[in-house]
């Protein structure tokens, strides 16, 4: 995280030094903010930096997906001090893996001592305003369960905040990618165990009359396709998603020869194919980005972005795959829309939903309003 000067502050919210300097106090006191050193300002003067807490304080996030759910704690200052995935088991009911999600938290939160908050971040359909999954393809268990209202029983004195996972990660890409290019509107799209997106325009996340904006994966790309669980025919998950893919590669892997891939293989398995060159791999990948590309192509002519950002577990297949998407993007729409546009893959090692639940419930817990997008004080918090 950033620092910055009680002047500073000033400036930036208008308020005179003093009513700052009393706002800081009992922030200071708590040990929710601390002071880290001296910085030289103009006329030679030197002012006290201030920087959220690296110690003593915490927020933990959670990302529940399909066939997995993910744990991670962070410090006020946004530093990453543990995570780890653990899988869900394809029978598992919703109250046995709450149950699992429950005594991890409960483990961090015991070590941890004081924990100021709860992210959590959900697949869609979410509705963000009821904070309710209404749809969840492959794991049915979880539209008929309150996993926020749960934790909040369980949790009764610690916040927990819920949102939508691609509205968290563009979160954190627009604060590392967008704002440094300068880019106006940023479509991000979330591909891996499903596809999701979020639109960001101007530093502000699009959430829609219901928090259900960005549901990609549930757009058509073939009218006459399969029916998806949402109702709807031809739905780009159905094309694109993790789960579509390892089941077409292990349909052809028990089928064929020539490839290293097997009738059991997993993502890492497909991905280490698929880097190694190997046929199938290549094939059912290249397959995938020839759908996703429809799909951006789609969301390029109507909310025309100059910036789309591919991130999740599919970032994870590089540049030949980010080629193949641009090449058919490219096909299909006019050059000079396709010019003015940045087609890039995330630049993130670590779990970029997790950190967008860690900005947004940072933000709803110290910085004065809920939902503040990062272009206001989520970003000057963070730096």
């Amino acid at each position: 995280m950033g620092a910055c000067s009680r002047k500073e502050i000033s400036v930036a919210t208008g308020l005179d030094q003093a009513t700052v300097t009393r706002g800081i106090a009992p922030l200071i006191d708590d040990g929710i903010v601390e002071e880290v050193g001296l910085v030289r300002g103009g006329r030679g003067r030197r002012s006290i930096n201030l920087s959220f807490s690296g110690s003593g304080r915490y927020i933990l996030c959670l990302r529940l997906q399909r066939r997995s759910f993910s744990v991670a704690a962070f410090n006020l200052r946004g530093d990453l001090l543990d995570t780890t995935e653990f899988p869900i088991a394809r029978d598992s009911s919703a109250r046995r893996t709450f149950g699992e999600i429950s005594a991890i938290l409960d483990s961090h939160i015991a070590k941890l001592k004081q924990v100021d908050g709860i992210g959590v971040a959900v697949p869609g359909p979410f509705l963000e305003r009821d904070e309710r999954v209404i749809l969840m393809t492959e794991s049915p268990q979880w539209q008929g369960f309150d996993l926020v209202p749960e934790l909040r029983a369980r949790y009764p004195d610690v916040p927990v905040h819920s949102a939508h996972d691609a509205k968290a990660a563009a979160l954190t890409e627009w604060r590392h990618r967008a704002r440094v290019l300068g880019a106006k509107v940023m479509l991000y799209v979330s591909a891996g165990q499903g596809i999701g997106s979020a639109l960001v325009v101007d530093g502000h996340v699009h959430r829609g009359a219901q928090g259900l904006a960005g549901e990609l994966g549930h757009t058509s790309i073939s009218v006459d396709g399969d029916r998806c669980k949402c109702g709807n025919r031809g739905c780009l998950e159905l094309f694109t998603s993790r789960i579509s893919l390892l089941r077409a590669i292990r349909k052809r892997a028990s089928e064929a020869g020539g490839t290293q891939l097997r009738s059991d293989s997993d993502f890492v398995d497909v991905l280490k194919a698929y880097t190694e060159g190997d046929d199938l791999a290549s094939e059912e990948v290249h397959r995938v980005a020839r759908y996703l590309a429809q799909g951006i192509t789609n969301c390029i002519n109507f909310v025309n972005p100059d910036l789309v950002v591919i991130g999740d577990e599919y970032a994870g297949f590089g540049e030949r795959f980010l080629d193949e998407i641009k090449t058919h993007v490219k096909k299909a729409v006019l050059p000079s829309i396709f010019d003015a546009v940045n087609i890039e893959l995330s630049q993130h090692c670590e779990d970029t939903v997790l950190r967008g639940a860690y900005l947004d419930v940072l933000a709803q817990t110290y910085l004065g309003s809920p939902r503040v997008e990062p272009e206001s004080r989520v970003a000057e918090a963070a730096g």
